[in-house]
């Protein structure tokens, strides 16, 4: 039997949108200083040892330099950040602003957001059109506030739980 038909291919992608996301801004360095992608395929994998894991698209512009890091910041969103999320959600915007970033341990993480992990690469395995990146976290920090989500192809806002 043949491949999926276009269509059938935006179906799936329709399908998939049903289900609500965070939305957090991967961060790595090279020689030319950080660069920045925005995913929503980031899951917790195991509380010890601290592993984390997100999904990079074999087709994206910027998969050789974030395929290839060693150490990178897993930073998730608050609803204020709409637009950083945009803006590096784009192809070719890949290099953010140097003071926008804090090295823990040789790990590019944002000033601010929701929270922020920085990471040492665990493991690399290649699933379909995606490299899965699995880290190991070695430092953490969380703010209260609302979440930025993703719902079927838009941004929304996940609320502060109440006490």
């Amino acid at each position: 039997m043949g491949g999926n038909t276009l269509e059938e291919g935006w179906a799936y992608r329709r399908a998939l949108g049903c289900f609500a996301t965070g939305v957090c801004l991967i961060t790595v360095a090279d020689g030319a200083g950080p660069a920045a992608i925005t995913v929503n395929s980031f899951t917790s994998v195991s509380l010890e040892p601290r592993l984390i894991l997100w999904c990079l698209d074999a087709g994206s512009d910027r998969y050789r330099l974030f395929a290839e890091a060693e150490a990178f910041g897993v930073n998730i969103l608050n609803s204020d950040q709409q637009s950083v999320s945009a803006r590096f959600a784009k192809p070719g915007a890949s290099r953010i602003e140097p003071e926008w970033i804090e090295y823990w341990q040789g790990s590019p993480v944002l000033n601010q957001g929701l929270a922020r992990l920085a990471c040492r690469t665990h493991n690399r395995v290649i699933m379909g059109d995606h490299l899965v990146i699995v880290g190991e976290v070695h430092r953490f920090d969380a703010e209260p506030g609302p979440g930025l989500t993703y719902f079927r192809g838009r941004y929304g806002e996940a609320l502060e739980p109440a006490a």
